[in-house]
């Protein structure tokens, strides 16, 4: 059991999932090359009955893997886009919340930011500012 508090600003978050994206990358070559590697037309096993029932397996069971292995690479991609979209949508949510509350109370700090945001005041009823 983990005790304490979890905290965690949205820069860290962005710049985790913006790692975890250099590894998809990583990931990708790797299985790109691994494919070109496995995944050739020629094979060590011949050209005889044998070899030919041996390819055949040979190739289901390299297609499956490279299948899965490019699945997981796409989940870490994913993985990767999600915290840096969310990191990005948590920083403006805690940029618009903090302007909506020091902006609308004068005195405090942020209210001169909320003001020049909101813009011109409006003029009073009446017409007379």
């Amino acid at each position: 059991m983990v005790a304490g508090q979890l905290r965690l600003d949205p820069e860290s978050v962005a710049a985790a999932g913006r790692e975890l994206a250099g590894v998809a990358q990583r990931m990708a070559d790797d299985v790109t090359r691994l494919e070109r590697e496995v995944g050739g037309p020629a094979g060590p096993w011949g050209g005889d009955e044998a070899g030919g029932v041996f390819a055949i397996a040979y190739r289901a069971v390299v297609v499956t893997a490279l299948d899965a292995l490019g699945s997981y690479t796409e989940q870490v991609g994913f993985a990767a886009a999600t915290l840096v979209m969310e990191a990005r949508a948590v920083a403006a949510e805690d940029a618009a919340d903090a302007l909506s509350l020091y902006g609308a109370a004068p005195g405090l700090p942020g209210a001169a930011l909320g003001a020049a945001a909101r813009g011109p005041a409006a003029p009073a009823a009446g017409g007379q500012p």
